[in-house]
Parts: C-alpha cells; sequence; structure tokens
C-alpha cells in the first residue's frame, strides 16, 4: 500500500477512535441523576446496659425523608471521632417514605452517643442517643414500720423494706443487693433484687437485736441508701399494781368483808396484752398460804376468803403479785390485808318518846291560816287542827313536819349496812283526813300512809351510812284534825363483835 494510502487508514482510524471515545460526552448533560434528600430521624428513648437484660435493650426511632432514599444508619462516639455499630440502611421508596427501626445497645458504651442517619445523596441528620450505665447511682428505702418488738411471735416482729434504684440516668434498673440491719454489735442482712427495675420488697426481723435503736441501709453494688432509724423493743412488762377491795377482812359468812377482791393490772411495751408468766401470793410471816397463776398481762381478778386451810387466823397477810413478759425484767408490787375475827350482831333499840318533842313547826294553808299544832305544856302531847284547803289545792289544809336525831351507835352500825328505823304513833284522835310520813332525811321516798286512830306503825324503813336525822311529817285534809300523844322509835342495826 503507498503513502497516500496508509494515510488515508490511519485517518479513518483515528477518526472512529475519536469517534466512539467521545461519544458519552455527547450523551452527558442527558443523564438522570437523584435530587438529595431531607431525611429526619426522631429522638430514641434511653438505652441502658448490660444488654440482654429486657431492660430498654432496645428503642424505636422513625426515619423518614421527602424523597425515595437509601438511609445509612450509624452510632458513633460522643466526640464524633469513633463508629460504635452501624445498622442496617433503611429504603424509603415513593410507597414508604418513614420507616420505624429499633436501635439495639449491643456494643455500646454508657454515655451520650449520636445517632447518624445519612441519605444516599444529602446531608446526615444527628440525634442524640443515651445509653445508661445500668450501674446504681442512687438507691431508695422505705420501711413499713419504724418500731420493731424483739420477740420472734411478736406481730411487730419484722418490717417490709421497700428498696428500689435508678442509675445516671435517673431510670429504674435491675439489681441484687441487700438490706443490712445493724444495732450496736449485731448486724442482719436480708437479700433484695429486681430483675425488671420494679420496686424489690424484703422482710427485715428483729429477733435477736438489742433493744433501742437500730440503722437500716440498702446496699446495691457500692450504692447506699441513706440509713432509716428504727426502735426496737422488747415485748415485756413495763409496770404491774396490785389493788385489794379492803385492807381489813372477818373471814365469816355474815356479809361484811368476808373477804377480799385481789386484782393486777399490768402494762407493756406493746400497749396490748401479751403472754406473760407471774404469781400471786398470799404470805402470812413468810409461808405461802395462797397462789395464783398468771398467764398474761390482761387484768386479772380473784377473790381469796382470807382463811388458811379452812379455818381464820387473824394477822397481817401480803399480798404480792410477780410477773413477767417473753422479754424483758421481772415487776413485782405488793398490798398488806389484815384479818380478824368478828362476826356482826344485829341489835336493836325502842323507846317512846312525847310527840311534841318530835314535831317543831307547822304551816297552816287555810284563807285565814286559822290552823295550828300546839304541845301540851304539862304531857307533851300535840293537837293540830285544819280548816279550808285554800292553799292547799282542796286536799291539804296543814302539814307539821318535825324529826328526831339518829343516835351514835346506830350511825356506826349503819356502816356494816342492814340499819333500819321503824316509828310508831299513838293517835289519841283522828278526825277527817290524815296522812303521816317518815324516813332518812336524804331519803327522796319516805315511808308514807293513811293515820287513823291508836297506835299506827308504817313498817321498817332504811338508815343509810352517815345519816344523821330521821325526819317526820303530817297532813292534815280540810277541817281535819289529830290528837297524839307519843311516839315509839325504834333502831335495828348491826355491831360487829370479836369471836
Amino acid at each position: 500500500m503507498n503513502r497516500t494510502l496508509l494515510l488515508r487508514a490511519a485517518a479513518v482510524t483515528v477518526t472512529a477512535a475519536l469517534m466512539v471515545g467521545a461519544a458519552p460526552a455527547a450523551y452527558a448533560d442527558d443523564e438522570v441523576v437523584a435530587d438529595p434528600a431531607s431525611v429526619q430521624i426522631t429522638e430514641p428513648g434511653v438505652l441502658t446496659l448490660p444488654d440482654g437484660d429486657g431492660v430498654r435493650d432496645s428503642a424505636a426511632v422513625t426515619v423518614s425523608s421527602d424523597v425515595p432514599t437509601t438511609a445509612s444508619l450509624s452510632i458513633v462516639s460522643g466526640d464524633g471521632l469513633s463508629t460504635l455499630a452501624t445498622l442496617a440502611p433503611v429504603e424509603l421508596t415513593a410507597e414508604n417514605l418513614a420507616e420505624t427501626v429499633y436501635v439495639p445497645v449491643t456494643g455500646l458504651v454508657a454515655g451520650t452517643l449520636s445517632l447518624v442517619a445519612t441519605p444516599s445523596v444529602g446531608e446526615p441528620v444527628i440525634v442524640p442517643l443515651t445509653v445508661g450505665s445500668g450501674q446504681p447511682e442512687s438507691v431508695t428505702l422505705t420501711l413499713s414500720r419504724t418500731v420493731l418488738y424483739s420477740w420472734s411471735k411478736s406481730t411487730g416482729n419484722t418490717a417490709t423494706a421497700s428498696v428500689s434504684a435508678v442509675d445516671e440516668t435517673e431510670l429504674a434498673i435491675p439489681f441484687a443487693g441487700s438490706v443490712v440491719t445493724t444495732a450496736g454489735a449485731v448486724t442482719k442482712s436480708a437479700p433484695v433484687a429486681s430483675t425488671a427495675g420494679a420496686t424489690a420488697k424484703t422482710t427485715i426481723s428483729a429477733t435477736g437485736l438489742p433493744a433501742g435503736t437500730a440503722s437500716v441501709v440498702a446496699k446495691i453494688g457500692a450504692a447506699s441508701s441513706s440509713a432509716t432509724t428504727i426502735t426496737v423493743r422488747q415485748v415485756a412488762i413495763t409496770g404491774t399494781k396490785l389493788a385489794t377491795s379492803t385492807t381489813t377482812i372477818y373471814p365469816v359468812r355474815d356479809g361484811y368483808r368476808d373477804s377480799v377482791k385481789i386484782a393486777v393490772s399490768s402494762t407493756a411495751t406493746n400497749g396490748s396484752t401479751i403472754p406473760a408468766t407471774g404469781t400471786v401470793k398470799v404470805t402470812r410471816s413468810g409461808k405461802t398460804v395462797k397462789t395464783y397463776k398468771l398467764t398474761s398481762s390482761k387484768r386479772w381478778t380473784a377473790t381469796w376468803d382470807g382463811k388458811v386451810s379452812g379455818k381464820v387466823v387473824p394477822g397481817t397477810y401480803k399480798v404480792s403479785v410477780s410477773i413477767k413478759g417473753p422479754e424483758g425484767a421481772t415487776k413485782t408490787a405488793s398490798k398488806t390485808v389484815t384479818v380478824k375475827k368478828g362476826n356482826l350482831v344485829t341489835k336493836t333499840t325502842s323507846k317512846w318518846v312525847k310527840a311534841g318533842s318530835l314535831m317543831q313547826e307547822y304551816l297552816p294553808l287555810d284563807r285565814y291560816e286559822r290552823g295550828y299544832c300546839e304541845a301540851h305544856p304539862t304531857s307533851g302531847a300535840i293537837a293540830c287542827v285544819g280548816y279550808d284547803a285554800y292553799n292547799g289545792g282542796d286536799v291539804i289544809s296543814l302539814i307539821a313536819v318535825g324529826g328526831t336525831t339518829v343516835p351514835a351507835t346506830v350511825r356506826a352500825g349503819a356502816k356494816f349496812g342492814g340499819a333500819k328505823v321503824r316509828l310508831t304513833m299513838n293517835a289519841t284522835s283522828v278526825k277527817g283526813m290524815v296522812a303521816w310520813a317518815y324516813g332518812a332525811s336524804t331519803s327522796d321516798t319516805p315511808v308514807s300512809g293513811e293515820l287513823t286512830k291508836g297506835a299506827k306503825t308504817l313498817g321498817w324503813t332504811s338508815v343509810p351510812s352517815g345519816e344523821k336525822t330521821i325526819g317526820i311529817s303530817i297532813a292534815l285534809g280540810k277541817k281535819s284534825s289529830l290528837g297524839a300523844d307519843k311516839i315509839k322509835i325504834e333502831y335495828s342495826y348491826k355491831v360487829l363483835v370479836n369471836t
């Protein structure tokens, strides 16, 4: 081939080559290029270490975009220099421009990290991601009660301890630890654990703890709660009292101080009835003559007949109580009772007195107050006359009153019970309607009834202990009169006679 042909062939080859190499450049302006995406990502909740314990091991986030794109997800350190985890990319399509994904705590470290979402075209988006250490930073302890009793059978022997813990994120975390009670040199520990972060409960017991104050602390790892002070008390008798119904008895069956009632009242540390062991003894000159058993602090009573082997033995006796609770010291108390020989004898007195000496005053109730009562200067008999009943409501025309003093011997006997008085009026004349009454001056219910001619009584009525006067009253109806020369006064009373 000549030189001219070779040059032409080379030119064709070069031209073809240039045309082939230039073809892409000719179509570059027509290529479709993706638009930049604006990606948004929601801020995740707190994650908590360790992984796999079921407590905040993952957090949901929503990744969204304004145009279809593929967003890659990664977790970087707080300073942004280290990538700690790479998550699966999120495909956002025209049909679904938002997708929820879960961010795991796997491979992460505690602290404030960053979650980065980067679209295939466009600027990355960064949101903070908090990862808790899961290590207790604050421990809280509460007790159901702060006063406990050391006796093992007491209902107040235990308390419920409620424990919770949070890490530096102030969120509850699972934990395992103990509640420690310290009283002096004695320490007791109760395990406590929470597998899901909820408040955990355990029971503390005061059995074996000395009385006084104790400190209770919840310990979880290196963290501890504030100390709670509790009071430990013994279930014990704090005091006892013994009382007797009388200090002197006369053990015969006559109704007067035949026996003595003994009562024991004890108090306990818990303010209620507690089991106890104890005795009540009656002794004379150091020798026990009667023993009673006590089984609790409940108020106890018994009656002692005052006899020794069925016989009355005069003298001074000591009644004493000794009682102890499940814990604590024994408490005691005592009284003395004197036993005497003696029994009550009923005595009576009777005498007639002039009627005029007993009736001292009268009150006429007629219109012109003509009614009267007067005593004969020599015989001492009384004569009472009543007219109309103007001021007495058509019934009573005159009222006369008087009385007699209760003798000292009767007053002394009245304290034994059964003292009585009976009056008998000897009416020499009775005209119209006449009524009378007598009884203790302090009584609201004297005996009363109609008075007729002759020696008349209304029967016995009681004389209370301490009574000094027996009152007498006479009432006349309208146009009535009474003549009486004497009144008999009878007393019946008790006298204590030594036998």
